[in-house]
């Protein structure tokens, strides 16, 4: 599980010294590179950087020090980072990082846009943004700045069992109206239609935010939040997710495992990959994840979140969850650190990446890894990219975790309806705005 941190207050540090920008692997910096990473020693993605700073060790001669800090990264280095004592390397999801190192005025990490569109590519590009789809890298942008460079992609979507589904003579929806009717066929089976580890309030989240999106479009959530009067909330729309969430609960049509709402993680997942669930829904790491628990004969399948009659929004609106790196402020080797990023985006190592941890590179031609095949043209025939949780998690971290988790997860478990559930929201908005004065 990709665990998501709430950065509910901005590292306070001046900023000392010019930003640096430029740098290739021949100009790189002898001595070490210090990294400290999101990754927990043992995960796939650890054991993929390991064996990176070994090989980059024996071609450079530069030494990588990698600390495994596990997810919450960023707030175990902000001590160091007010010390003025920055790692020269660190990862996450674009999504946190831009919260906590780049929030209002307040700049952490150093710009990459001369790295990016100055510095040849690995293979001889002309260019290191050659690499990737320039609108991905640049929805994380500010000011036109680019401060993080990309090495794993991530999208979200509904995952399935193609042989389960075929046993019960069922295809993947496209439409919401399809998708009812093959979970009320599930249920009719005997079958819970849809797995949920109701404890983790993220994965709740997804329903309404996707819901919205198709509804609405993108970029609604985000406004949403941001509308200190609450006012935002009577457009019918809202209104119109809420009651499509709804309608999956246990207050609706009931399509959920019993006692998903108090379903810890990873049990319902579990019971997904044994067949005990239809569908899920979930990041593109759930294949990986659940990998050794599949049942045998288990061929992952995969669907964008359906869309909806008379909305919007469509199945070509794709999220875009990028993970990749960030050079802090008064890091010490910064041409170190630069050289190790494009050593990482080689092609071989971009396909060593996805082979091995089973995921998908951010390198646009790189290979999809076996069991994530039906994701790919999803996202090749993408007419828009959005960012996870359209935004609303990354620019307001606090309202998302105090004021929307709480009434998202209600509505999700059924226990309030979708009416209720837009009256709370435009009231604890505004009131949580109005602390906030």
């Amino acid at each position: 599980m990709r665990k998501r941190l709430s950065i509910l207050a901005l590292i306070a540090l001046t900023l000392l010294g010019s930003l640096y920008a430029g740098g290739t692997q021949e100009g790189a910096s002898d001595g070490s590179i210090e990294y400290v990473s999101m990754w927990n020693a043992g995960e796939p993605q650890a054991i993929f950087m390991e064996t990176m700073a070994k090989q980059f060790e024996e071609e450079t001669g530069i030494k990588v020090d990698i600390t495994f800090a596990g997810r919450d990264v960023l707030t175990k280095i902000r001590s160091r980072l007010l010390m003025q004592d920055a790692p020269d390397l660190i990862d996450q999801d674009f999504s946190e990082l831009s919260g906590a190192l780049l929030k209002d005025d307040n700049v952490l990490v150093e710009p990459l846009n001369d790295f990016l569109y100055k510095t040849e590519g690995p293979e001889g590009q002309k260019q290191m943004m050659d690499l990737f789809d320039e609108h991905l890298v640049k929805l994380y942008a500010k000011d036109d700045s680019i401060y993080f460079f990309p090495y794993e992609f991530i999208t979200s979507g509904f995952f399935y069992d193609k042989t389960l589904f075929a046993e019960h003579g069922l295809a993947s929806p496209e439409n919401w109206k399809e998708f009812i009717d093959i979970n009320q066929q599930l249920t009719s089976a005997g079958v819970p239609a849809l797995a949920l580890d109701g404890n983790i309030s993220f994965y709740n989240a997804y329903y309404y935010y996707w819901a919205l999106t198709r509804v609405m479009g993108p970029g609604h959530l985000k406004d949403a939040a941001a509308d200190a009067s609450g006012k935002v909330w009577d457009d019918p729309g809202y209104l119109s997710a809420a009651r499509m969430v709804y309608e999956l609960s246990a207050g609706g049509k009931n399509f959920f495992q019993p006692g998903y709402a108090g379903s810890n993680y990873p049990a319902a997942q579990a019971d997904w990959a044994l067949n005990k669930s239809g569908s899920i829904l979930c990041g593109t790491w759930i294949p990986s994840e659940t990998k050794e628990q599949q049942v045998d004969g288990f061929e992952v399948g995969f669907y964008p979140f359906p869309e909806v009659s008379g909305g919007k929004g469509s199945s070509a609106d794709v999220e875009a969850y990028l993970i990749g790196f960030a050079i802090p402020t008064g890091a010490k080797n910064i041409e170190g650190a630069k050289a190790f990023m494009k050593y990482i985006s080689r092609k071989e190592n971009a396909e060593k990446l996805a082979h091995d941890t089973i995921n998908i590179a951010a390198r646009r031609d790189a290979s999809y890894p076996d069991l994530l095949t039906e994701v790919k043209p999803v996202v090749e025939h993408a007419e828009n990219f959005h960012v996870s949780y359209d935004g609303a998690m990354q620019l307001y971290p606090e309202w998302f975790a105090n004021v929307f988790y709480p009434a998202d997860n209600d509505l999700v478990f059924g226990k309030i309806t979708p009416e209720a559930f837009i009256a709370r929201m435009k009231s604890e908005t505004a009131r949580y705005w109005e602390s906030k004065k």
